[in-house]
């Protein structure tokens, strides 16, 4: 049976007198008191009421605390023990939640754990994120017309396996789901398969490889995987999840030969894919070679451009996270740009200036953004090249139409062309020849019998945003984007992100969701500190 306390309505008599002013001054500027005053009442409860019935069941928990009590739990980054604790025990939650009745001070574990699956179910962890936020950008007035943009790695509770361990562990994540769903074709599985994938005991079980025989091993798991799959290929097993994904790590380890004596063959590691399975445990999770295993997480937020001094009496006002998104590792930065902004457009948050890195600052972000009315500032590239030394057209001198005037050692080209795919320059084989730098020049490439080099349009526009990214205006501005550093240090360590306890793409969203909108709070309330109350 659905409850749905009021907390709009006031009271006849303050239910907490008793803490006295300056307790009550503590939690009014603490997170507490941001929660209450302007997030209690727009929890997306509607949502979540449709799941109940109004005239049939157990009363079900106030809906407003068991959504503001997952919110505060990930605020907080307590186990569900610790967040049962505090609803029972905590006044800082009960002021927050507004608890006053006895039935409300307790949930157990059980009911937050429903409640959460809830959520998932729904898609409620955007929802609160969104709208949560949009509440307190407008409540404490933040201005969103100045925003920047950048990306972390997060790493869900997974332990890294070998090529050996992901076989093993795939094989035995579906024998055991297998005996609990379809036990009759479970007892037509192989003992000795089940010895050494279910139960592990006894000689030759994988557990007991050591990491020099693993290589030599991979072929003997790889058999038996390959026997699983075709052996329940066209059962009812074959529509489980385990199943479905055992052929796929399969796919992705192996390779079947033609050869009846060893008809599976393990993929060298050359070949196999980088958007492979890493775990069973969370087949989501992905491997980048910069960023290690996990998951990508992108952050944009508010910045004001403020160098007033700290003891100034007029605070500035709080950057606040406006957009969360998580994808996987191997996706890279420019993807996430366009969702950024069409997300902050529909909320009415869209901001005018956006600072990112490199990686968000290709001539086709520019457009996307010019599209939309958004300024991308963000520097191009380092050249090609430009790191070993090299010359690059930065380093050339270049009329109004992109045709090379002159190199960088002084020497004027024989012959220039502009088409509409490409330009060319030719300089003289003898001039060349004898230059000094004729190594590092790139119109010198190994193999030419002719000084001549060629180069696209968009190489040229690459080059005027790279000489403008020098100047002391472009450097003024961009400064500003180093403050999301900050930001992310305090999502990943303050906020618990660094090394989470969950798996799964769904998972690690809801996470990183609630846990962005407590970051928020712990600003807003950072603001209130500081700001004199009137």
């Amino acid at each position: 049976m659905l409850t749905v306390r009021d907390h709009r309505s006031g009271d006849l008599f303050d239910p907490w007198e008793y803490l006295g002013p300056q307790r009550r001054r503590l939690l009014y500027q603490s997170w507490a008191g941001v929660f209450r005053d302007y997030l209690l009442q727009h929890l997306p409860v509607k949502e979540l009421a449709a799941c109940f019935r109004d005239d049939f069941g157990r009363p079900s928990k106030d809906l407003h605390v068991a959504l503001g009590a997952l919110i505060l739990q990930q605020l907080h980054d307590l186990t569900d023990q610790q967040t049962t604790e505090a609803v029972a025990l905590n006044i800082a939650w009960h002021y927050a939640l507004d608890i006053r009745r006895e039935p409300d001070a307790y949930l157990c574990e059980r009911t937050l754990r429903n409640y959460r699956c809830k959520i998932l179910e729904l898609g409620l962890d955007e929802v609160l994120f969104r709208t949560l936020t949009d509440k307190l950008i407008a409540a404490v007035g933040v201005d969103s017309g100045k925003q920047r943009l950048d990306s972390t790695a997060v790493r869900s509770a997974i332990r890294g396996l070998t090529r050996l361990g992901i076989l093993v562990e795939a094989a035995s994540k579906f024998l055991r789901e297998l005996k609990r769903t379809f036990s009759e074709q479970y007892a037509a599985v192989d003992p000795e398969v089940l010895r050494k994938y279910v139960e592990r005991q006894g000689g030759g079980c994988f557990a007991d490889t050591r990491p020099s025989e693993s290589k030599r091993r991979l072929p003997e798991a790889a058999q038996d995987v390959y026997a699983l799959i075709e052996q329940f290929r066209q059962t009812e097993a074959s529509t489980l999840e385990s199943f479905q994904l055992l052929e796929r790590i399969f796919h992705e380890q192996c390779e079947i030969s033609g050869d009846s004596d060893a008809p599976v063959l393990v993929r060298p590691p050359r070949k196999s894919d980088c958007d492979g399975v890493l775990s069973p445990a969370d087949p989501d999770a992905r491997y980048n070679k910069h960023r290690g295993v996990g998951y990508l997480v992108q952050i944009m937020e508010t910045f004001a451009e403020d160098d007033s001094p700290d003891d100034d009496s007029s605070p500035s006002k709080p950057d606040l996270v406006t957009h969360v998104a998580v994808g996987k590792l191997t996706m890279h930065d420019q993807d996430a740009l366009e969702p950024a902004l069409v997300d902050a457009e529909q909320r009415g948050l869209k901001p005018s200036e956006l600072l990112a890195d490199s990686h968000y600052g290709s001539n086709a972000c520019l457009a996307k953004g010019r599209e939309r009315q958004v300024e991308i500032i963000s520097p191009a590239m380092t050249a090609k090249g430009k790191r070993q030394g090299k010359f690059t057209l930065e380093d050339f001198e270049l009329d109004d139409q992109g045709r090379v005037v002159r190199c960088p050692t002084g020497y004027e080209p024989v012959e220039t062309s502009v088409a509409d795919v490409r330009l060319q320059v030719l300089f003289d084989s003898a001039v060349c020849h004898a230059c000094p730098r004729r190594d590092d020049c790139p119109a010198a490439a190994v193999g030419r019998s002719e000084r001549r080099w060629q180069y696209n349009h968009d190489r040229v526009k690459q080059r005027e945003r790279r000489l403008q990214d020098a100047s002391e205006e472009f450097r003024q501005r961009y400064r500003w984007r180093a403050g999301i550093e900050a930001t992310m240090s305090r999502f990943k360590h303050q906020m618990g992100m660094a090394r989470l306890r969950v798996r799964g793409m769904a998972k690690v969203t809801y996470a990183a969701m609630l846990r962005a909108l407590g970051l928020n709070i712990f600003r807003v309330a950072a603001y209130r500190t500081a700001t004199p109350r009137t």
